[in-house]
Parts: C-alpha cells; sequence; structure tokens
C-alpha cells in the first residue's frame, strides 16, 4: 500500500508540472518577441513628427542564416494646419494606424524569415508621442526586397474617420546568400551597417558586388558636407572598407557606398 500511494503522488506532481507548461506557453510566445528601440536623437531633433530611418538612409541589410533586427522611431506630432475652402484650420492627431489584415495577417513584403513587432503591439502610434516598431528575425531566402506600409491619420475633430491616408513603398531590405553559397549563385549588390556602431577608433563597412569592379565609399556629416572617400577593387561576393574614424568628432554621419551607378546609404554613430 505505501508503494502505490507514493506513486499516486508522483503522477499527480508530474500533472501538476504539465498544467502549469500549458498555461506558460502563450506568455512564452510573448517573450520571444524582441522589444523596439528608439532613436532618442531623432526624437529630439523631429518634434513636428517623422520616422526614423528616412528614405535616404533606409534598412539595414542581412545575410541568409544571420539574426537580423531593424529598430524604426516614429514620431507623430501634437497638430497640423490644413486649408479648408480657403480657410487654415488646425487639427490635433489622436493616433497614426498602421494598416493591417487581422484575418490574413500581411508581411508588408518583408525577406522570409522576418516579421514585425511594435510598441504599441496594435500599431496605433499615439499623437503627440514617440513609438517604435522592430523588424526581427533570421532570413531564409537573398535577394532584395521592396516593402510597403499603409499609414492613416486620425484626428480629434473628426472622431473615428480617416482624413488621410499614406503608402511608404520606399524601404528595401537587401538580403545576401549565406556564406559560402556556390559560386554560380545571384549575388545582388548590398551595403551592409558597420560594425562596430557606435564606433571609437575603426570600424569595418561590408558590401556584396554582383561583379568584379570598383567602389566607392563616401563618408559625410550631418549637413550633407564630404568629410572622407576612398576607393577600391571588388570580387564578386563579399568585400568590405576598413575606415579609421579616430580623428572624426563624436556625432552621427551617414555614408554611402557605390558601384555600377548602384549606391545604398547609412547611418555611422562616432561615439566615444
Amino acid at each position: 500500500m505505501p508503494k502505490k500511494a507514493k506513486f499516486a503522488l508522483t503522477k499527480k506532481k508530474r500533472m501538476k508540472k504539465i498544467f502549469t507548461l500549458l498555461l506558460l506557453i502563450p506568455f512564452l510566445g510573448v517573450l520571444a518577441q524582441p522589444t523596439c528601440g528608439y532613436d532618442h536623437n531623432f526624437i529630439v531633433t523631429h518634434p513636428r513628427g517623422g520616422v526614423w530611418p528616412d528614405s535616404a538612409v533606409n534598412f539595414v541589410s542581412g545575410t541568409v542564416g544571420v539574426p537580423y533586427t531593424q529598430n524604426i522611431t516614429v514620431v507623430v506630432p501634437k497638430d497640423t494646419n490644413a486649408t479648408i475652402f480657403g480657410n487654415t484650420q488646425t487639427f490635433h492627431f489622436t493616433h497614426i494606424d498602421l494598416q493591417t489584415n487581422i484575418t490574413t495577417p500581411v508581411n508588408y513584403g518583408l525577406p522570409p524569415g522576418l516579421s514585425l513587432a511594435g510598441t504599441p503591439a496594435n500599431f496605433q502610434f499615439p499623437g503627440n508621442d514617440s513609438s517604435c516598431m522592430i523588424i526581427y528575425g533570421t532570413p531564409t531566402t537573398a535577394g532584395s526586397y521592396s516593402l510597403s506600409f499603409t499609414l492613416k491619420a486620425y484626428v480629434q475633430e473628426f472622431p473615428g474617420v480617416p482624413v488621410s491616408t499614406q503608402v511608404i513603398k520606399y524601404y528595401i531590405i537587401n538580403i545576401a546568400p549565406a556564406t559560402g553559397i556556390a559560386t554560380n549563385a545571384n549575388v545582388s549588390f548590398a551595403v551592409m551597417q558597420n560594425i562596430p556602431n557606435p564606433v571609437k577608433d575603426n570600424t569595418n563597412i561590408k558590401f556584396t558586388s554582383p561583379s568584379d569592379g570598383k567602389a566607392k565609399l563616401t563618408m559625410f556629416n550631418v549637413a550633407g558636407q564630404k568629410i572622407a572617400e576612398r576607393e577600391m577593387s571588388t570580387v564578386r561576393g563579399d568585400n568590405s572598407f576598413d575606415f579609421d574614424a579616430s580623428q572624426l568628432e563624436n556625432g552621427v554621419y551617414l555614408y554611402t557606398v557605390e558601384m555600377n551607378q548602384q549606391k545604398q546609404c547609412r547611418r555611422m554613430v562616432v561615439a566615444r
């Protein structure tokens, strides 16, 4: 009898553990979703609203099989002025809504393997506030992917009715093939984010080239002034510039890599 009672107790404990794990499954899925980050410099310098990165900087590139993240900062202003029938009126934003389809979830044209999350999670970005999104995951297929985001603006003066709709189609994510892929595979031009970033002294800027040739790296300050330029011979596949930033002052810089009439821009931060 004692042995039988002990077996029953053990079985009860086992069932309790299984029940506890079942309760945790939904929360584990939430925990696996990363939290987006804000670009505080953009928030301070753009109180009248906007999205960062902008069309010039665009999104960072990725590589098949390598984890990818891209943070996006969204600043919605408090109000805006519009002229209606010759009269200028002030409209106060309640929120800007990134359109989604709950029944058939859209992927915004993201590369396979990547997803989008946001704060707030429903992608309704409140007026007079800053929000953020993050593209994350591990890319599975190489290529150049054009994204599409539909934003609808709502104001206090017309509750529940969108006063404008904007479709943003200028963002691109380039995904390079995995390292060691066969030499006859398609390789597209793609510029990666410099590593490390922020930079103290030296940084490495990788890019992929579809052919042998020449590439040019150009560095600009935030005022758009060219401060450095480098050229190199490329080989088909992976290439990189080593850049010495030790003489640059702390701050934000933009760099472009150009070859065969193709150009991509990225942002670099110097911080010591």
